[in-house]
């Protein structure tokens, strides 16, 4: 679900082997193009790409032995009716599969008022839009709402050193919405832009630490 140019297809269509199908759903026609090249690419003959909804996929029902999503909960408004559809894919005994972050643990040291300022907006007008950074920690709680059962949990964080893509991903998601931050009033482009420039600043001595978010991976069993 919301597969982007390629996400775990690859290592989907191993596991599942030359007599099995994996259906990579993407809504995004640019990452549906960009999945099927990959998929031509590296020659996943198992591997289908369907361009839909996630809210409604339009595929047979209690099909798929597994359905999952990686970083998509956290950006659907309705997550109730999106784990719906998911639960609504699987046959009864099948496996859902959540991957999605929790912001409780990004954190850099020493502190610096320009992460702190960039971080709560970042917060403000993602969830000022439907989102929610924090989403991680529900994921049981929703699964349990939508009947799962047998549910378990693991949790990864990581501590990016300088040069790693991650050390820099909260101006990077600063940069993507930019234009929200300043028409919200959060701040302006002048203030932005000098936080921006003080945290690169920051960030780029080796002697800061930053922690990632937390990466939660849920998953459980629908009732057979």
């Amino acid at each position: 679900m919301g597969c982007g140019p390629i996400g775990i297809l690859d290592l989907l269509s191993e596991r599942v082997g030359p007599q099995g199908l994996v259906i990579g759903l993407e809504r995004e026609p640019l990452f549906c193009e960009m999945a099927r090249e990959e998929v031509l690419l590296r020659a996943l003959k198992n591997v289908k790409i369907v361009q839909g909804d996630a809210l409604s996929t339009g595929l047979e029902k209690q099909s798929f032995d597994l359905v999952h999503e990686r970083l998509v909960l956290l950006n659907v408004q309705d997550r109730a009716a999106f784990l719906a559809e998911m639960v609504s894919l699987l046959r009864p005994g099948g496996t859902i599969v959540l991957e999605n972050i929790d912001s409780v643990s990004w954190v850099c040291h020493p502190t610096h008022r320009s992460w702190d300022a960039l971080r709560d907006a970042l917060y403000t007008a993602f969830h000022g839009i439907g989102g929610d950074a924090f989403v991680g920690r529900r994921q049981p709680e929703l699964l349990r709402e939508a009947g799962i059962q047998n549910i378990q949990m693991k949790i990864e964080v990581a501590a990016p050193k300088p040069g790693d893509h991650r050390r820099t991903q909260l101006i990077s998601l600063i940069d993507s919405i930019r234009g929200k931050v300043v028409s919200m009033g959060l701040m302006s482009e002048t203030e932005l832009n000098g936080h921006r420039e003080a945290l690169l600043n920051h960030l780029a001595n080796p002697s800061t630490t930053v922690i990632d978010e937390l990466f939660v991976q849920c998953w459980g069993e629908k009732p057979s």
